[in-house]
């Protein structure tokens, strides 16, 4: 009598509940992978074996395996890390994703930190186009919607996007522009002026914004990057009324939120054409 089931006979249902169709050899080889992260880029193998409760002999045969399989590399003597098999996995999955779906986790956990709006903007043109926007905790609700556009030159959403681009091609963009309107005593009145303005900007990990656009309004923003070329494909940004909190506040542990957000989005962006 065949005791195997086929293909046709296990249902979805079963697999997720039924320990029988676990492979106990392969569960523990995806927990050694599990092991690295950045805080443990390579371990040793009695590291390994310490961390799974596994005898150093059985730890080898596993690591022997991934290494022999392309998933981990010897980097000494002693130690082992992540090899190119993992990450073209990683790859492959997170380039069929679209920007906003990567996104849209990192920018919810980085409302339920700070409590406030959070947006995730691109740049068209001469415009930031808002493409993500989710609404504040509190009672202040943002006027932002998806497709919403902003004047590039005048945001620090913009100059962050702007800065990274040679000077060259932001001359291209600005060839014909005449709209060089001002919302403060920050906005570039002239390409001379935006020149000089992304040269102060170009290495900052963050822009705020303390009333310099929406004169009641505060923002943060930072650059999120493709890994593959380093431009800077989007910028995720927060903002709140001005009294939502102090300066010092709000350009300390607020910023920094937005930079880990933004650098947290930045380490799943791998595209080929961004």
């Amino acid at each position: 009598m065949n005791t195997y089931a086929s293909e046709e006979q296990i249902d979805v249902a079963t697999l997720k509940t039924d320990d029988r169709y676990l492979v106990p050899g392969l569960m523990r080889g995806l927990a050694v992978l599990e092991l690295f992260d950045p805080a443990h880029p390579e371990m040793t193998i009695t590291e390994i074996a310490d961390k799974l409760e596994l005898n150093r002999s059985s730890a080898f045969r596993l690591i022997y395996t991934l290494e022999h399989c392309g998933f981990l590399r010897k980097l000494s003597q002693k130690t082992y890390a992540l090899d190119s098999r993992v990450m073209a996995l990683g790859f492959h999955s997170l380039s069929k994703l679209s920007l906003n779906e990567l996104a849209a986790p990192v920018m919810k956990a980085l409302r339920e930190r700070v409590k406030i709006a959070v947006h995730l903007s691109i740049l068209d043109g001469t415009d930031v186009v808002f493409i993500n926007n989710l609404q504040s905790m509190g009672a202040f609700t943002s006027t932002l919607q998806i497709g919403t556009r902003w004047p590039a030159h005048a945001t620090v959403i913009g100059q962050l996007m702007l800065a990274r681009l040679s000077t060259n091609e932001v001359k291209q963009r600005y060839l014909d522009f005449k709209d060089w309107r001002v919302f403060s005593d920050r906005t570039p009145k002239s390409l001379e002026e935006l020149l000089q303005r992304l040269d102060e900007v170009r290495d900052q990990p963050f822009l705020i914004s303390w009333g310099h656009y929406n004169t009641d309004m505060a923002a943060c923003a930072a650059p999120v990057f493709n890994q593959l070329n380093h431009n800077v494909v989007a910028v995720i940004s927060v903002s709140c009324p001005i009294t939502t909190y102090t300066e010092e506040a709000f350009s300390g542990e607020i910023a920094q939120e937005v930079v880990h957000a933004a650098h947290q989005l930045s380490g799943f962006i791998y595209k080929a054409d961004s």
